[in-house]
């Protein structure tokens, strides 16, 4: 048995710029998509970072489950279903800790289907600053649903690794710029270079993961990602790509996601399998190696296993 996504959905930017907005119209077209309703849902877990006004409390996974209306009379319903949502922020590699929590509880019993939403965007929650040299990161949201499969099918054991060193990239609010427009305020730094280093620790985390999957020397041979789609995080638009050659693979064996003015960041990873099932890419694979790097710097790796129809497997 093992943990499968069921279903995903986009949130495409617009003029609203509303994380929550993004997460909620997600989470709600990922629920359609799967036949589901929101009373369908047991766990919500929010994994994005920038969000409205720079908001820290309540929860904004409470807020995301609020407006898709997951569960908020439980005691006046009939079976009495309660749910329970949390935000979990670390990043790019936000996904799959959510994959990693998510399946703990799945495994465990004590939920049945788990949402993970996911969306970013400038805390003016004005698209236009997204996307900028300023803020990197797209406007925009996604979801994916979660359950357990009952065969072979579905996420392996999440693999982690780490760099010593600064973070890489810092996103902050500068105390002597808060003021008065301290709510439509964020810096994002970028060291120089990073982006050498995360193709560096991308590279030793798809090594490290094959060998942890397969044993260190089926992990080197040649034949070790075939058939394998890659998935990865975008802190530029050929992140993807340039990983994939530094693998020794087909710059199409990588996904890299389009249509986004910016770095999906915490959604890169169900924006790149959403776009890979729609242009059916994911019928001449038989795994999917998901990867994502992000500030710490840090990564996240997890081999999904595919088989059978992915059509029917994936909605």
């Amino acid at each position: 048995m093992a943990t499968v996504i069921t279903s995903t959905a986009l949130s495409p930017a617009d003029e609203k710029g509303s994380s929550i907005g993004y997460a909620a119209s997600a989470g709600s077209a990922c629920l359609r998509r799967a036949g589901l309703t929101p009373a369908d849902v047991d766990v919500l877990i929010n994994v994005g970072v920038y969000r409205d006004s720079n908001v820290s409390e309540p929860s904004v996974a409470a807020l995301v489950q609020k407006r898709i209306g997951i569960n908020l009379d439980y005691l006046h319903a009939t079976d009495r279903h309660a749910a329970f949502s949390f935000d979990l922020m670390n990043g790019a590699c936000g996904v799959l800790n959510a994959v990693q929590a998510g399946g703990s509880l799945l495994v465990a019993g004590s939920a049945r289907r788990v949402l993970v939403v996911s969306a970013d965007t400038h805390p003016s929650m004005d698209p236009a600053r997204a996307g900028t040299a300023a803020f990197p990161y797209a406007s925009t949201g996604a979801a994916l649903l979660l359950e357990r499969s009952d065969d072979a099918r579905g996420f392996g054991r999440v693999h982690h690794r780490s760099l010593p060193g600064g973070h890489g990239v810092n996103g902050y609010l500068p105390l002597h710029e808060a003021g008065s427009e301290g709510r439509n305020t964020i810096a994002v730094d970028r060291d120089s270079g990073v982006l050498e280093r995360m193709l560096d620790l991308a590279v030793d985390s798809v090594r490290d993961a094959l060998a942890a999957e397969y044993g260190a020397e089926a992990a080197q041979a040649p034949t070790a990602l075939d058939r394998t789609l890659l998935i990865t995080s975008q802190p530029s638009h050929d992140f993807a790509s340039r990983l994939a050659k530094r693998l020794g693979l087909a710059a199409d064996a990588a996904v890299t996601v389009e249509g986004l003015k910016g770095d999906p960041h915490t959604s890169a990873l169900t924006y790149g399998f959403t776009q890979a099932r729609d242009s059916g890419r994911l019928a001449a694979h038989d795994r999917i190696l998901f990867l994502a790097v992000g500030a710490g710097l840090s990564s996240a790796t997890s081999l999904y296993r595919l088989t059978g129809d992915t059509e029917g497997a994936v909605r």
